[in-house]
């Protein structure tokens, strides 16, 4: 079993509206006996997929393009295990479909040839890819007498490049949750003000309906008719 992380470029067609703004991939794979485990995120919508290929789908596809399975293999292994990406390959996530995100890779010398369709699903958690190349690396027996190549620059770098990107996200998804209550609080505090200005006007029309049926009363008992006193005549 290895596991690699790397940066990859992600493959994109300009309009002549766009910017020239590379996006990029972090995919992080992990090659075991049957088969191969990858995790992408893409700096494009920000979320992170999941997926796996079989190494006989791989054995299927070699037998396609008339190659010998290890040599297949080790190509579509070295390419996606180069930081940065390997010449003569470039790197897609089509996310058209959002029900059916894929990965693809293509070898580009001289004519297009597709040499990896992996379908993926959303993962809701992004860290599991950085959680992954930690413990990749914390995995890695320290050798006798360290030697770093320039791979392993570009590895440390990519990993450093993916942990900054991560807190910066989560430092946006922060400060967008803040905003948030905010807003959720003056809200809040709008509709308490609105209830006890008409708790106010019903309270004042209460106390004018009480007034208008008293004052109303004192009508009816001035407005009464006046009896006639009979005095009896003395001289009858």
């Amino acid at each position: 079993m290895s596991t690699f992380v790397v940066k990859l470029l992600q493959r994109t067609q300009l309009s002549h509206s766009q910017l020239d703004v590379k996006p990029f991939i972090y995919a992080r794979s992990n090659w075991l006996d049957n088969e191969a485990e990858f995790d992408f995120l893409s700096t494009v919508d920000n979320r992170n997929y999941r997926g796996s290929i079989k190494y006989e789908e791989l054995r299927t596809a070699a037998t396609e393009l008339e190659q010998p399975f290890e040599t297949f293999f080790e190509e579509c292994k070295g390419a996606m295990t180069t930081h940065m990406g390997q010449q003569g390959f470039d790197y897609e996530l089509c996310l058209d479909n959002a029900e059916e995100p894929v990965f693809k890779m293509y070898k580009c010398m001289g004519y297009e040839t597709l040499y990896l369709e992996i379908a993926l699903r959303t993962v809701s958690n992004c860290y599991q890819l950085l959680d992954a190349a930690i413990e990749a690396g914390q995995q890695r027996p320290t050798p006798a007498a360290p030697v770093v190549t320039e791979s392993q620059n570009q590895e440390t770098a990519s990993l450093a490049e993916y942990e900054q990107y991560v807190k910066d996200s989560k430092q946006k998804e922060e400060e967008l949750l803040k905003k948030f209550l905010l807003l959720i609080n003056s809200k809040k505090a709008h509709i308490r003000d609105l209830e006890s200005q008409l708790e106010e006007e019903r309270s004042k029309k209460s106390s004018n309906s009480h007034k208008i049926s008293s004052d109303e009363e004192e009508d009816e008992a001035y407005g009464a008719a006046t009896q006639a006193m009979n005095v009896g005549d003395e001289d009858s």
